[in-house]
């Protein structure tokens, strides 16, 4: 099998087969990655689609883990209807960003078992948080994981040590 450079990263890897002119990427965190352009002059940064989807979800997330730790705190309070309140709305806001991590993984460039496996054990610890009795801690740590999982790129490119090829 040949092996051919990210195009976001510069990293090798291997493909069954090369095609002229296709953009290969190493992994679905890469292809994300790819798609949020560079600093632009002065360090402006162009206002694409990606950019406020990405931005959306981490201020989701933010939310998750604030209802969650809410939950926490006004449950030692005393007030276990409360707590359970903040409990439902962190689990909702947690599902609707593992939903989103998962059409984003989907939609990706570059798809591999690995992806799949992640999102499938990610879904599972997300069904466990939301059973009865609820518990957020199992969302947030889903999101998180997968979370993890799709920053990667950015990492990658940062560690690696052959420059990225022109976009």
């Amino acid at each position: 099998m040949p092996q051919v450079p990210c195009h976001y990263c510069g990293l090798p890897f291997r493909v069954r087969r090369v095609e002229p002119g296709r953009t290969y990427y190493c992994c679905s965190g890469c292809a994300l990655a790819s798609r949020l352009p560079p600093g632009g002059v002065e360090g402006r940064y162009p206002v694409v689609p990606e950019l406020i989807a990405a931005l959306a979800v981490g201020f989701f997330y933010f939310n998750t883990v604030l209802f969650w730790t809410l939950a926490l705190e006004i449950a030692r309070e005393g007030r276990p209807e409360t707590a359970a309140i903040f409990a439902r709305m962190s689990a909702v806001v947690g599902t609707l960003v593992w939903a989103t991590l998962v059409v984003g993984l989907a939609r990706a460039a570059a798809q591999r078992w690995s992806d799949v496996l992640l999102m499938a054990a990610t879904g599972a610890l997300l069904v466990v948080g939301l059973r009865a009795p609820l518990s957020p801690g199992e969302v947030v740590a889903a999101d998180a994981a997968l979370g993890l999982w799709v920053a990667r790129g950015w990492s990658k490119q940062k560690l690696s040590e052959k420059p990225p090829l022109p976009v």
